[in-house]
């Protein structure tokens, strides 16, 4: 069975009962399936928007092990997520790829989210050295994987663009990094494709019942406006920010929000070569990163209580642009920095106390429906299989766990300039719908081209797409702030 919408459509009309529903096809959802598939249970995955659509294309890129939860005392986040690095690159083959990240000290600056009693300069260095020596022994690293002292003359060798003035010494530590999106895609064909589960994008549920331990789930499908009535015995709802549809909204996880916004710098101006940097503090008291990332330079992220958009698109304002480019300024000395594009996303964290959303944890949740019914949100992106796993064991008597991922190198070598043949491949594969599906998930197309690649947006939609397909389009790459 092929992953294209026509076949997962065909394949959903079939079948009676499905042992397992999945809300929402983020990165949890798509491992949920891939998971629970390969058990031999019945899935369905039910997706509103396009697959990956949600912050789930919206991250920072990083699989890392949270190096700024330790001062947080967060050790559980910090162990689970440095263990699972070891995993992950044993499944994910060249979606999980090895970065190092240089964390430079400089005097009077101190370094964001360490008490305040380790910030002066004589104690922060040695305070973040400790750090990454819990770093390294929480994740259980050998020799050649632990941090490394570098001087400043070395620092400035390895980053010649990065400011010398008052650099007192740096550290060199490892991280990880994936590209999301096609993580989640690969995810959704190996579940689809090898184990026989069915996966739909554009399919909204607008209704939830139970009836004598059978849910019926009433669903409309956005591309034919066709409703659909579904019958099955258990939901995992990994739907992020959002609430529970219909009946069930009441009983939604409380959450607060996050924005994350991101710029995507062309080339490598920051002469990265290769590396990665951690900027130690920014006006409001964090971290940022820059990062190289498929030839390109992402620079992110912010950690705001507001965003601009909406939940199902949010986007990078003026304010979020201006604060990376002068968080850049503030440590690398270059005068003309200009972005080719940027993203935001939207963190779903647990309510608590806490008016600053930076403070609050960023473990998951899980919250108990009701027999049979879990809301799984929050965690960061490189607790994805243990969260799916977590809640599939909530659901069933079974162990669980992620297989070897396949196809990988059939989503990596996807071209970045558009090509017919590797579009209809997407469609047959993907499950690419609309023309944005191809441009913004399955490739980085219109993020790493000038006015969101739109010659390839007319070259689909000429091809195999109408008028309105191109101006529904351009209105959705217009909204993410893509074209000028």
């Amino acid at each position: 069975m092929s992953f294209s919408r026509t076949e997962q459509l065909r394949n959903l009309e079939k079948e009676e009962v499905f042992d397992l529903l999945v809300i929402g096809g983020g990165v949890v959802g798509a491992a949920s399936i891939a998971m629970a598939s390969a058990d031999d249970l019945n899935v369905l995955l039910l997706e509103k928007n396009d697959f990956a659509s949600g912050a789930s294309s919206r991250s920072t890129k990083l699989l890392h092990g949270g190096i700024r939860y330790l001062p947080q005392l967060q050790f559980g986040l910090v162990r689970e997520s440095l263990q699972e690095q070891t995993v992950l690159q044993n499944l994910l083959g060249e979606l999980y790829k090895p970065l190092q990240l240089l964390a430079p000290m400089y005097k009077n600056d101190g370094f964001a989210d360490m008490p305040k009693i380790f910030q002066n300069n004589l104690v922060a260095p040695k305070a973040f050295k400790l750090g990454l020596f819990f770093y390294d022994f929480l994740g259980s690293r050998k020799k050649n994987r632990r941090h490394k002292s570098v001087s400043a003359e070395e620092t400035a060798k390895m980053f010649p663009i990065l400011k010398r003035h008052n650099l007192k010494k740096s550290f060199i530590f490892e991280d990880a990094q994936t590209d999301d999106a096609k993580l989640v895609l690969t995810l959704l064909r190996n579940a689809v494709e090898e184990y026989g589960a069915t996966a739909i994008n554009y399919f909204e549920i607008t209704n939830i019942t139970k009836s004598k331990n059978i849910y019926q789930v009433e669903c409309l499908d956005k591309i034919s406006s066709k409703i659909f009535k579904l019958e099955v015995r258990k939901i995992i709802a990994a739907t992020g920010v959002h609430n529970l549809p219909g009946e069930y909204n009441s009983k939604s996880s409380k959450m607060k929000h996050s924005g994350g916004a991101h710029l995507i710098l062309k080339g490598d101006p920051l002469n990265l070569q290769g590396n990665a940097v951690l900027l130690p503090k920014t006006e409001d008291d964090r971290i940022m990163f820059v990062l190289p990332w498929l030839g390109n330079t992402i620079v992110g992220t912010t950690d705001t209580k507001t965003f601009s958009g909406t939940l199902d698109r949010p986007f990078a304002d003026k304010n979020d642009i201006e604060f990376l480019l002068k968080h850049v300024r503030k440590y690398f000395n270059i005068d003309n920095l200009s972005y080719l594009s940027s993203w935001s996303g939207v963190r779903a964290l647990l309510d608590s106390s806490s008016n600053s959303t930076k403070s609050i944890s960023r473990g998951h949740f899980i919250n108990v429906v009701e027999d049979g019914f879990v809301q799984i949100a929050g965690g960061k992106l490189t607790g994805f299989r243990i969260i799916a796993q977590e809640a599939l064991q909530r659901m069933f008597n079974k162990d669980f766990d992620l297989k070897k991922l396949k196809f990988v190198d059939d989503i990596m070598n996807l071209s970045e300039t558009y090509k017919e043949d590797q579009f209809t491949f997407t469609v047959k594969h993907y499950c690419v719908t609309k023309p944005t599906d191809y441009l913004l998930r399955r490739t980085h197309i219109s993020w790493f081209n000038e006015n969101g690649g739109i010659n390839s947006l007319k070259k689909i939609t000429d091809k195999f797409y109408s008028n309105t397909h191109y101006e529904e389009s351009y209105a959705e790459l217009a909204e993410e702030g893509l074209m000028d």
